[in-house]
């Protein structure tokens, strides 16, 4: 037990060098970046060409003891000295530049070095705040459990819409609204996507009043349930004609 407790396992390597002139967490974030690029490396799991690759921010803090908060300002930081680029879409997608981050290491110039420290240890970066929102918003779209393309796609547009509006929503909201668009779409992938559309367009968070506003611009009538070619968004699960599909699993 006290072995285990007193494993190299345990134990996070810092440069020196990085400590004097990122500043001790921001070192320590570079440090977990590295192992983590190391991995992503040796697996091949770069989400581009570009040598972009995601990061998971709960991993990390439980790995440094970084708070979300603290690795966001760190990225920041690092940014505006190139050592690593933020995805425009998703803030936990990066850039480490492993060239840059050695070379300023490496380097003897006492003016760079310190012009460079100025920008990285900044407590509370501009976009900081930027950043938080962001990533909480990520956050949320991940969590929408919907396997069907074309409805995820919509829902995560719709999330974003929210918080364009200039409101706040939960997971909680989240789960209520696709509940009751599953119960009164039954499958219907194109009835799902028209009251999707309508949230969208006047940011409702509730998804009754989509609907009453979708049923008044197309006129709903109650109609018989169309048992063919029905999808489940939850778990994408697809039920067509037995005669045709039924050795295929979905």
């Amino acid at each position: 037990m006290l072995a285990d407790l007193l494993s190299p396992a345990n134990y996070i390597m810092v440069n020196r060098d990085a400590i004097k002139i990122l500043g001790l967490n921001t070192a320590v974030y570079c440090s977990e970046l590295l192992t983590i690029y190391k991995k992503v490396v040796n697996k091949k799991r770069f989400v581009n060409d570009e040598k972009y690759f995601e990061v998971d921010r709960d991993y990390i803090k439980k790995q440094t003891s970084l708070e979300i908060e603290d690795q966001l300002r760190c990225d920041i930081n690092l940014a505006k000295i190139n050592i690593i680029k933020i995805d425009a879409e998703n803030p936990n997608v990066i850039f480490f530049d492993i060239e840059i981050f050695s070379s300023v290491l490496a380097s003897e110039d006492i003016k760079l070095l310190d012009n460079v420290a100025k920008k990285v240890k900044v407590e509370n970066p501009k976009d900081g705040k930027k950043a938080d929102k962001e990533y909480k918003i990520q956050k949320l779209k991940d969590s929408i459990e919907c396997k069907t393309p074309e409805i995820l796609f919509k829902l995560r547009e719709w999330v974003d819409s929210i918080f364009e509006s200039g409101k706040g929503m939960s997971r909680a909201q989240i789960r209520l609204f696709k509940d009751k668009l599953d119960d009164y779409c039954n499958g219907d992938i194109e009835k799902a996507l028209g009251v999707i559309d309508v949230a969208i367009t006047h940011s409702y968070i509730d998804c009754q009043w989509a609907i009453s506003v979708y049923e008044k611009n197309n006129k709903v009538t109650t109609k018989p349930v169309n048992t063919v070619n029905r999808f489940s968004f939850g778990n994408t699960t697809q039920q067509r004609k037995t005669t045709e599909l039924s050795d295929e699993v979905f």
